[in-house]
């Protein structure tokens, strides 16, 4: 049985044909359906008459064209179904890879001699197997349409060999039965063998669908792990190597919130197809879970093969993919690999390290290729350990918020604190939020996390000896998890806070979501009088086309154009830029990292409105920040005096 070779190497295209030829179909991995009941026909075979041995031939040709034409005509609703755009292709004389993916299912799933696909023009598209009429009653022909009328043939020979065996027996079984009851014994033998037929089609499509994916019909988890084994099973034999490639898609969710599930469903049967075409027959691709597949090398000679692969499984996902709307897409996949037995003699243990390299890609800011390394999972427990940590320093009220103060550039004036979370580990020291806030996003502590910072915040503010606005960053994942407007209401509630005095910042990658429904927590939480800032601004994905529709009330500039700034004269003209967005969208521009006198300068003389950096201070203690606020307060009331 081999899983992977293509879906469609029937496709008689003449740009095609010799790589199809190259790439032979697999064998059926449908069951073949079970011998005649022989014993219920034995018991009936008294009944049946010499009446019914010269009815017979028409009854079983009327019967076997009447299942046909059903059959064949169920086929072709459901390839219009599983592919709504083939309808419009087929008109253009061409099939779409979703159909043939279709197809290959039909073709996979019964007793098929020849299967062609037929155009609006008649010209044949598709054709897989030769008839042999003699087991075949007749072509059956069935019209696809759909809401705009004919688009094409759906033409299909079943092989009618087994059933007329399985009438023929029942013929042989019934001679010298007595004639008044032969006509409706025969047709009693008939309707049992065609219900037995059908029930033995539906239990061995629902085995195939038990051990295939039913989106892309790629091997499923279990299936995987059963070829893995069979593969390593063979390489200790041989004394072969083995690869093990898990594959993982980058922002796959967006084509989804994007397009729509059906367009992702789309897109995960092409790479499916895309997969299959770029490994050998030998190999094996699954779908292990929503958008992560899988790849065995069977037969592996040298590592450098399995690098290859991986170069060559990266660069066919990457090309761009159509969707049935008329728009292309382009996803990248990070892929992480294992060889057998230098990184592991079982399944589970090479796919645990493969899964670890993935995850150290994953890590990487570009789509990459990671092979295992004894340091990966040396890094792999110290994560676990971290998460473990992390947990625990959450449920045990462990973490601290410091806070760094921003002030007004024209006067200096103090306007507000950004609250930044530290973690004093008891063994490790201070944890740098760097190493423990992406930890908290992959591993979903996020959450918690974020409900915990925004309470400690609004509580701490509250208490403040002055109305200073405090700062809190948002996680994208907060967005999608929901509630968060409801934590912010109730934070702020509890501890008395007026809404105007709690600032949200959020990052640019929050705007590639679904637009219409972030917009939409935007301003609800804009409606609870919390101002809304945008962080790292011109370091992410940014669209002027979005910015202006969101309710943000500040840019802040990241302290990337601020660091070189004086020292490189483009810096200065993006600062300027920035300030001058700001300034037109009528929000209030802050800079961060400023650490030189210099740098203050450059700014206050292209109109930035407000600075945090070490120049100014960096982050403190809660009691400090209470008391540079007490000071600041008491400057002012003296010179109001």
């Amino acid at each position: 049985m081999n899983i992977n070779a293509p879906r469609n190497p029937w496709f008689i295209n003449a740009a095609h044909h010799g790589r199809m030829a190259r790439n032979a179909r697999p064998a059926s991995i449908v069951p073949s359906p079970p011998p005649p009941l022989a014993a219920l026909l034995a018991l009936l075979a008294l009944l049946v008459t010499a009446l019914a041995l010269l009815a017979s031939s028409a009854i079983t040709d009327r019967l076997l064209r009447a299942d046909a034409q059903a059959r064949v005509e169920g086929w072709g609703a459901d390839l219009l179904r599983r592919s709504p755009e083939l309808a419009a292709m087929l008109r253009g004389g061409s099939v779409s890879e979703s159909g043939l993916v279709t197809l290959e299912a039909i073709r996979a799933g019964g007793d098929i001699l020849q299967l062609r696909l037929l155009g609006a023009d008649g010209r044949v598209l598709v054709s897989d197997g030769a008839p042999d009429l003699a087991n075949a009653v007749v072509t059956t022909r069935v019209a696809l349409r759909d809401a705009t009328g004919r688009a094409g043939t759906l033409e299909v020979v079943l092989d009618q060999a087994p059933r007329r065996a399985l009438f023929r027996d029942a013929v042989r079984l019934a001679e010298g039965s007595i004639a008044m009851f032969g006509g409706a014994a025969f047709a009693l033998l008939v309707w049992l063998a065609l219900r037995r037929q059908r029930e033995s089609s539906a239990e061995a499509q629902a085995q195939f669908l038990r051990r295939h994916d039913a989106t892309t019909g790629l091997a499923t988890h279990a299936e995987f792990r059963e070829r893995l084994d069979a593969a390593l099973a063979m390489a200790r034999e041989q004394g072969w190597q083995v690869g093990v490639q898990v594959i993982d898609l980058r922002r796959f969710r967006e084509v989804n919130e994007t397009h729509g599930h059906a367009a992702g469903d789309i897109v995960l049967s092409l790479i499916a197809t895309r997969l299959r075409g770029a490994v050998r027959r030998e190999d094996a691709v699954a779908r292990l879970a929503g958008d992560r597949f899988a790849v065995v090398q069977s037969v592996l000679h040298e590592p450098a093969a399995a690098a290859r692969l991986a170069d060559r499984l990266a660069d066919t996902i990457a090309n761009p993919f159509a969707l049935p709307d008329g728009l292309s897409i382009t996803i990248a996949a990070d892929i992480g690999l294992a060889i057998a037995p230098h990184d592991g003699e079982d399944a589970e243990t090479l796919l645990d390290r493969a899964e670890k390299a993935l995850a150290t890609a994953r890590a990487e800011p570009d789509a990459t290729i990671r092979s295992f390394e004894p340091a990966i999972d040396a890094e792999a427990r110290r994560q676990r350990e971290l998460e473990r940590d992390l947990r625990a320093a959450i449920a045990d009220g462990a973490l601290t918020l410091h806070y760094q103060p921003q002030y007004r550039l024209r006067d200096h004036a103090l306007v507000g604190f950004e609250a930044l979370l530290r973690w004093h580990h008891p063994e490790r020291g201070m944890i740098p939020p760097g190493d423990f806030i992406p930890l908290a996003e992959r591993s979903g502590l996020i959450i918690p996390l974020g409900a915990w910072v925004l309470r400690a915040a609004c509580a701490e503010a509250a208490r403040w000896p002055a109305p200073v606005r405090v700062a809190v960053n948002l996680s994208p994942a907060q967005f999608r998890h929901g509630g968060l407007v409801g934590t912010i209401a109730d934070a702020l509630a509890t501890h008395g806070l007026p809404g105007h005095l709690l600032e949200l910042e959020v990052t640019e990658s929050l705007l590639q979501r679904d637009a219409a429904e972030t917009e939409r927590l935007l301003r609800a939480i804009r409606g609870l009088g919390v101002s809304i800032a945008m962080d790292d601004f011109g370091t992410g994905w940014s669209s002027l086309a979005h910015l202006w529709r969101f309710p943000f009330s500040k840019l802040k500039i990241d302290r990337a154009f601020i660091r070189d700034l004086g020292h490189d004269p483009r810096l200065s003209a993006i600062v300027a830029t920035i300030v001058g967005l700001g300034r037109i969208l009528g929000m209030t521009v802050v800079a961060e990292g400023v650490e030189t006198d210099e740098q203050a300068r450059l700014l206050a003389q292209e109109g930035c409105d407000q600075v945090q950096g070490w120049l100014y201070g960096r982050a403190m203690p809660a009691e400090e920040a209470r008391a540079l606020i007490a000071a600041q307060s008491d400057a002012n009331q003296r010179k109001v005096a």
